[in-house]
C-alpha cells in the first residue's frame, strides 16, 4: 500500500511552488483553504508525484499556516528541528527506471542544483534539498531483494551492534561538468 500523501508545514509558498513544480517536476493538483482548530486559517496544497504501476496516485502536501496561537517561528526543516544532520530525515520519491533517475538528475542540474548520487547496490539515489532545507531524493531500485537478504534484514534489525556493511560509491554532480567521485569509506 502506498502513501496517499505526506504533509509538511512551510514558510515560503512561492519558493515551494517553484521547487516542487519546476525542479521536482510535480504538478499542483489541489489547494484546500480552511480554518485551523486554534482560530486561524491555512492553505493545504497537494502536488501529484506520479502514478504507481498499480494505478495509485502519490502526492506530497504542504501547509501555509496563518494562526496567531501557532505563530510564525516554527521549524520547517525536519532535520534541523530534530537536531539531526541533513541526511537523516528525507523524502524519497520513486524513479521507476534508470532513465527516469538520469532525467531527474539532469533537470536538477539544469535548475542549478548540485546533486549527490549514491549507488546503494540494490538501488541508486540522487539527493538535493528543498527551499526549507529538507532533503529530497529520487531512488531507482535496480533489483529485487533475495530471500537471504530478507532473512538477514531481521537479524540486523534486532542486533544491537551489527557488523558494518561495505561503503557505497558516491558522486557529486555540479550544475555543469563531469561528476566528482567521492572515495568510499
Amino acid at each position: 500500500m502506498g502513501f496517499h500523501h505526506v504533509a509538511i508545514a512551510i514558510h515560503d509558498t512561492a519558493a515551494n511552488y517553484d521547487f516542487y513544480t519546476r525542479v521536482m517536476g510535480f504538478e499542483l493538483v489541489k489547494v484546500v483553504t480552511a480554518p485551523t482548530p486554534e482560530g486561524g486559517w491555512s492553505k493545504h496544497f497537494f502536488y501529484s508525484t506520479g502514478t504507481s504501476p498499480s494505478g495509485e496516485q502519490g502526492m506530497i502536501a504542504f501547509w501555509e499556516i496563518h494562526d496567531d496561537s501557532i505563530g510564525t517561528e516554527f521549524g520547517t526543516n525536519l532535520n534541523k528541528s530534530a537536531g539531526l544532520p541533513w541526511w537523516a530525515n528525507h523524502l524519497a520519491f520513486d524513479a521507476p527506471t534508470a532513465d527516469d533517475l538520469e532525467r531527474h538528475r539532469e533537470r536538477w542540474r539544469d535548475c542549478g542544483h548540485t546533486v549527490l548520487e549514491v549507488d546503494h547496490e540494490f538501488c541508486r539515489s540522487i539527493y538535493i534539498r528543498d527551499p526549507e532545507g529538507n532533503t529530497v531524493e529520487f531512488c531507482h531500485t535496480v533489483r529485487d531483494f533475495t530471500d537471504e537478504e530478507k532473512t538477514h534484514a531481521m537479524e540486523l534489525l534486532m542486533n544491537p551492534q551489527p557488523e558494518m556493511e561495505k561503503a557505497f560509491g558516491a558522486k557529486i554532480w555540479q550544475p555543469e561538468g563531469e561528476p566528482v567521485l567521492l572515495p568510499s569509506s
